[in-house]
């Protein structure tokens, strides 16, 4: 009990007071399951962690537990230097065959000391092609334990997992690797171990529907998940990125959207240069302690909603931002300087003791943001920004699809950034629903022309991933712009309606679906108006086995007298989704009507940069 109550006090913001799922549960799974296999190890031990597993080991546990038991953390690289005292050398891994080399250059170079062992954790899971390596090489006898962390989902937020895969969309699309789609499924599975069986299940796409199908067959090896009552989570709504590849192709407009997309937010931390934030000392703003590995001198600002400030601002369209920010700023100056001839010594005392530690926090916090606020301010006002929308937004209309948009020629004879041109290229191509051969043909040749043939292996990832393609009779994003008012002409950003203000004129696709499932009949009405989507639709029901509990166990009341309480929708995002994505569904949450919570779970949080990035590299 003792490791559990530590391990929940690292994170107290993942559980949300009334929410009826707690991911404190998933986070103390993931941190006994590291602890237990620390355990097994005796003696004086050294970490070595992949790049790919900083971010995840950071959502599950804190530095302090590793200093606590003299453990240091260090980054793979391959002329690492290991003290001669260190008894253990444990590495934590994705299972990937290129990391194996350097595993065997330290072995050959440092195995010799007396006692010292070797041992792989591979996360999630062991690899027997990794152990292979391992033998050929002829080093596998210096390893002692090489099991593996079966960590699928951790925690975010209170009401967001991740997988931390952000390469998971490219794996499948691009070089044809599923594994990534198996581990989605094995998550699903364990969600329902935690937090017990989900009764509907609603789905679109091909890579969604192959999660389902294999979750489907993981789980039917588990009775426990088929004998107890219904559990904490109402119904499974399984999305495809690929059937919506234009929301994250768009520009985010939310502030936390903005913040990701310009300087990228890393497990809900966000670093800076230091000397942005004049009023802080170097070693207050860098905030170590929240560092499994040593970071350069930049300033680490928390974001998550365990910053109250930020909870608030998080989801908001920009321009409400800098209002909202200004108020915050009187309200705090108010009350720092409110008069006190009228106050007793003891209510000063008071004041000093209990009000102003937490009004000083406030001012800290509200000068923090009003700082990364002026910097967003200034990239949104640069001339390109404000083209750029103004280009992508005239593709969401549908407005001159059908032939070469005279903006992207510009930037192509320009030489802009190439990922941004791509961008726009990939932005008409989604919402003309794909491009016509000559179209493509000429876009390939002038940015073939000005960046080199290079260029041309890109656009072969890009079709590959689907984001290029050739035009196609349905027209589907033309009819579902109208049909599921995907753009709103007088949307409102501050103060919204509706979820179009996170891109303040769009919403996006998967969001939208989200919402109107949520109305009676809502599933079955959308599914004749998304058949022109690519990929299947689909719907399954998980009943409960008859025996332990009985055939109704547990539905009389969910169903019957506990209608005022709010369902429960996890949304799994397979291939990634975006802040603003996220932020629309927390708009749909917060409306009453709704009545609904939404558990949200991704293989990784992405943007217009990184989605690119992940795809264009070859």
């Amino acid at each position: 009990m003792r490791t559990q109550n530590r391990a929940s006090d690292m994170f107290p913001y993942l559980r949300s007071p009334g929410q009826r799922f707690n991911l404190q549960l998933l986070q103390e799974a993931a941190y006994r399951e590291l602890v237990q296999h620390l355990d097994r190890i005796e003696g004086s031990t050294i970490i070595v962690l992949d790049e790919a597993m900083i971010g995840p080991f950071e959502l599950v546990t804190k530095p302090k537990f590793f200093a606590d038991r003299g453990i240091r953390l260090v980054a793979l690289k391959p002329d690492l230097v290991f003290p001669k005292d260190i008894k253990n050398i444990v590495y934590v891994l994705r299972p990937r065959v290129s990391l194996m080399d350097q595993l065997v250059g330290h072995v050959k170079a440092y195995g010799q000391v007396g006692g010292r062992q070797f041992h792989i954790l591979f996360a999630p899971r062991r690899s027997c092609l990794c152990v292979n390596q391992l033998q050929n090489k002829g080093v596998i006898g210096s390893f002692g334990r090489i099991d593996e962390l079966s960590w699928s989902f951790l925690p975010l937020d209170a009401d967001v997992v991740t997988m931390e895969l952000p390469n998971a969309y490219r794996d499948v699309s691009i070089d044809g690797d599923t594994s990534s789609l198996y581990q989605v499924a094995i998550g699903l599975v364990q969600l329902q171990r935690l937090y017990g069986r989900i009764p509907k299940i609603y789905g679109k796409g091909v890579q969604a529907q192959r999660v389902w199908d294999q979750a489907k067959h993981l789980g039917m090896e588990e009775k426990s998940l088929y004998n107890g009552d219904k559990g904490a989570i109402d119904q499974l709504i399984l999305l495809d990125r690929g059937i919506d590849l234009l929301s994250p192709l768009a520009t985010q407009l939310t502030y936390e959207g903005l913040i990701d997309e310009f300087y990228g937010i890393r497990q809900n931390k966000l670093n800076l240069p230091a000397d942005l934030f004049s009023s802080d000392k170097t070693a207050e703003g860098r905030r170590p302690e929240e560092h499994l590995l040593e970071t350069s001198e930049k300033k680490t600002i928390l974001m998550h909603s365990g910053e109250q400030l930020y909870a608030e601002l998080r989801n908001k369209n920009f321009n409400e931002v800098t209002k909202l920010l200004a108020r915050k700023a009187r309200e705090i100056h108010t009350q720092m300087h409110a008069t006190s001839q009228d106050k007793t010594v003891q209510e000063i005392k008071s004041f000093v003791e209990n009000v102003l530690p937490q009004l000083m926090a406030q001012k800290k916090s509200t000068s923090e943001h009003t700082t990364i606020a002026g910097l967003i301010h200034e990239q949104v006002n640069n001339t390109t920004f404000s083209d750029d929308l103004a280009a992508e937004q005239e593709f969401m209309v549908c407005a001159d699809i059908d032939k070469p948009s005279a903006y992207i020629e510009d930037k192509i004879a320009s030489k802009a950034d190439l990922r941004n041109v791509m961008r726009l290229i990939c932005l008409q191509c989604a919402a003309a629903s794909g491009l016509k051969d000559k179209l493509l043909n000429h876009y390939k040749r002038e940015v073939a022309q000005v960046y080199g043939l290079e260029v041309l292996l890109t656009f072969s990832n890009l079709e590959m991933a689907g984001l290029l393609h050739p035009q196609t009779d349905s027209r589907a994003y033309a009819v579902l712009r109208k049909t599921l008012h995907l753009t709103v002409e007088d949307n409102v950003e501050v103060d919204p309606k509706d979820i179009s203000y996170v891109h303040s004129f769009y919403a996006p696709l998967t969001a939208r679906l989200v919402e109107l499932s949520l109305k009676p009949l809502g599933w079955q009405t959308l599914k004749s108006q998304i058949n022109n989507l690519h990929g299947p639709t689909f719907e399954d029901f998980q009943a409960q086995l008859i025996g332990i509990g009985g055939r109704n166990a547990g539905s009389t009341v969910s169903e019957g007298s506990l209608l005022h309480v709010p369902r429960v929708v996890l949304v799994c995002f397979v291939g990634g989704c975006t802040f603003a994505e996220i932020a629309a569904l927390r708009f749909l949450a917060d409306q009453e009507d709704n009545n609904v919570e939404f558990l949200i779970a991704t293989t990784k949080i992405i943007n217009k940069n990184t989605f690119l990035d992940s795809l264009m590299s070859t």
